[in-house]
């Protein structure tokens, strides 16, 4: 009977879409398409549907019930030109809860790859879920035309677990490396290249995506208040082309949002770039160069830890006023509205867990804190207390930027506030540096293998696994009351683990 139901709705869709009421309009002109297809920003009757079509004008969007297209057939119709690079965005609407469809996209004689993607249950159905979610993918290539890191291959794996959707979010382009952009022609070249990827393409295409920036669609560690603004508009604007959000509120300031799949999650979408403050860091620097001077390299370690000897870049002293610009309450990370935002979806959200998709760390790492949310203390003290206070259980930070996976406990402070707030699980990278080779590089092995230890002796993290491109698979289990986080590698092999036991 739902099967009926649902082909039933979409024929009737299907003809009040057509011109006459029995053939649906002809797109007008021929296109290429040339960078694949993509869905996202998936609710139970609805999805953005994304497409390329250089040369084309009006393009017609087919969404079915089979993959054979000779089922339920429904056309969108959307406008493409070379003001918007000819990427496409058609609105498919009317759509059943709880139901895989495909689509694929017409111009002229043109047909583009089809793809597929399952709509959101209503929002009081409950069901086992697995999603997939990854972030920072440097698609950047060497002279010779092979890739600097690797060809994502940590997201074929991620296709392979088969998920509901895959939340793509932090540095889906590296804009600043290799020939850096600082145009909205530039940036979308940078989206472009990643599409020439076989395994970013067919993840696309195979699920749905929930997607977010962070600081590379832009320019590394770039804060929204202090930022050239013709080049966050540019990059704001080639991110928004080019991956499937949801335009149709009309404010392209407005990236953050929440997503609803059934009665088990609430994704809490936030966009931790666009308001934020400049960084502390030059209140923390010697001559200008916080990232490289031992006097920068953790400023809120307590005197316990800066006087173990051997931890390398922890000296007795940080400068004068550091401490203090960190933990200005008039800093923020998400700007007021936005952080209203927060409180009223974490406060009001009947789903059982509540999970932040989170653009940089939440826990307290201590090394290097000023891009993370430790460099703006006194509004992430403001906010884990607020879920503390209000007693608001189940909350869940998925991340990425670490280029790392770390998992743990988010506490105000592991050593003088140790109380679990939430729990976080940081994943990646798929194609750049890891952590380690980074720490490897600018301080040695040693260096590396004390970092490591540090995080889960002292500062208690579950599990420290710094070398390998990842991606985090998440399970959801109902019956059980269990959210089941893991980070796997390319070959889809475990990296850590953890299971988590909703409060009821």
């Amino acid at each position: 009977m739902h099967r009926l139901l649902a082909l039933l709705a979409a024929l009737t869709l299907s003809l009040a879409a057509c011109d006459d009421g029995g053939s649906p309009p002809a797109p007008s002109a021929t296109a290429s398409f040339t960078h694949g297809v993509a869905s996202g920003d998936v609710t139970p009757t609805s999805a953005v549907l994304w497409t390329r079509a250089e040369g084309g004008d009006t393009v017609l969007a087919e969404v079915a019930t089979d993959a054979s297209f000779s089922g339920g057939l429904t056309t969108f119709e959307a406008a493409t030109s070379a003001e918007r690079d000819f990427t496409v965005k058609a609105y498919a609407t009317g759509l059943t809860p709880d139901t895989r469809y495909y689509y694929r996209f017409r111009a002229g004689d043109a047909t583009s790859e089809a793809g597929a993607f399952v709509t959101a249950p209503a929002a009081d159905a409950s069901k086992p879920l697995r999603f997939v979610f990854a972030g920072d993918s440097d698609g950047t290539r060497n002279a010779d035309g092979s890739p600097v890191f690797n060809e994502f291959e940590v997201l074929t794996a991620a296709q392979a677990e088969d998920p509901a959707f895959f939340l793509y979010f932090g540095d889906t382009i590296y804009a600043d490396r290799g020939v850096h952009a600082t145009t909205l022609d530039g940036y979308r070249a940078k989206y472009r290249a990643n599409r020439a990827y076989p395994a970013l393409r067919n993840i696309l295409a195979a699920t749905s995506t929930v997607n977010m920036w962070d600081d590379h669609e832009v320019v590394n560690d770039y804060a929204g208040a202090a930022i050239d603004r013709d080049m966050f508009e540019a990059g704001r604007q080639a991110f928004r082309e080019y991956l499937p959000v949801d335009d149709s509120a009309g404010d392209p300031a407005l990236l953050y949002r929440a997503l609803r799949w059934g009665a088990d999650i609430e994704l809490i979408v936030l966009d931790e770039r666009s308001f934020r403050s400049a960084s502390a860091a030059d209140a923390c620097s010697v001559a200008g160069a916080p990232d490289t001077l031992p006097a920068a390299a953790a400023p809120g370690a307590p005197d316990s830890v800066r006087g173990i000897r051997g931890f390398v870049g922890l000296p007795e002293t940080v400068p004068a006023g550091c401490l203090e610009a960190i933990d200005d309450s008039a800093r923020t990370m998400l700007g007021d509205e936005q952080k209203r935002f927060l409180f009223d979806r974490l406060r009001n959200s009947d789903a059982t867990w509540r999970v932040i998709v989170n653009e940089v760390p939440v826990q307290q790492l201590l090394a290097l804190p000023y891009d993370r949310w430790e460099g703006y203390a006194a509004e992430r003290r403001e906010i884990l207390e607020f879920i503390r206070n209000n007693k608001i259980p189940n909350v869940v930070f998925l991340t990425t930027d670490m280029h790392a996976n770390i998992f743990g406990p988010v506490r105000i402070d592991p050593f003088t506030d140790k109380e679990p707030i939430a729990y976080e699980a940081v994943v990646g990278p798929i194609a750049t540096t890891p952590l380690e080779r980074d720490i490897v590089d600018a301080i040695g092995e040693t260096g590396a293998g004390l970092f490591g230890a540090f995080l889960t002796g002292l500062i208690g993290v579950d599990c420290a696994e710094l070398k390998s491109y990842s991606y985090g698979l998440v399970e959801v289990d109902p019956a059980a009351g269990t959210m089941t986080i893991t980070a796997k590698d390319a070959a889809g092999a475990a990296l850590c683990e953890k299971t988590l036991e909703a409060v009821r």
